[in-house]
């Protein structure tokens, strides 16, 4: 009795012991079909060719697996790749190795932004006559609001930057640093003049 409970264990546990290797289909990348006779090398070894159904059984452990097949871009694949139970192989008539992208034509910015037109939000419409008008820019809400948004920025800028007399902020934090430069160097050469006691 004690035998066949054994005999009966023992054909339980092999197919348990079969499923640790795994196997692997192998597809065309484009049109998704097995691939036959596709090469497998798993850390340097070879383990066979892939069959009719284009499946292969691959070793329980690994570190990388190669498929290559002549037509096609050879992949290696690490094991957690791998483990996706489906590679797909690519055509090396849509596989490219490497691509340089090379310029004719440089665009220097600076230069277009010169002759780029300016305009503002805040401009006033051209003088037309009285049979003429803008239907758009009547029934645009989003123009309007934008012009009173920008004005109320403009404002606050202004009231911000302390710009009463209209003088250009970047401009004004110059010359500010420029004073504060010259008074220092000027304190230094004092200092340096005075005899030490």
């Amino acid at each position: 009795m004690r035998r066949r409970v054994v005999l009966f264990l023992l054909l339980l546990l092999l197919p348990l012991a079969s499923l640790q290797a795994q196997e692997v289909l192998v597809c065309d990348g484009v049109s998704h079909f097995p691939i036959r006779d596709v090469l497998v090398i798993a850390d340097g070894k070879n383990i066979g060719l892939t069959t009719w159904k284009g499946l292969i059984t691959l070793p329980d452990t690994f570190q990388t697996a190669s498929f290559k097949k002549k037509g096609y871009a050879p992949e290696k694949l690490l094991r957690n790749e791998v483990l996706r139970d489906t590679v797909f192989l690519y055509p090396a008539e849509h596989y490219l190795d490497e691509v340089i992208v090379t310029g004719k034509q440089i665009v220097d910015g600076r230069e277009l932004l010169k002759r780029m037109p300016k305009r503002d939000i805040l401009e006033k419409k051209p003088v037309h006559s009285l049979l003429e008008f803008d239907v758009g820019l009547m029934l645009d809400k989003r123009y309007r609001r934008d012009r009173k948004h920008v004005e109320k920025l403009r404002e606050v800028f202004k009231k911000m930057d302390g710009l009463e007399d209209k003088e250009d902020p970047i401009l004004k934090a110059y010359r500010q640093t420029q004073q504060e430069l010259k008074a220092d160097s000027i304190q230094k050469k004092n200092e340096e003049k005075e005899p030490k006691r």
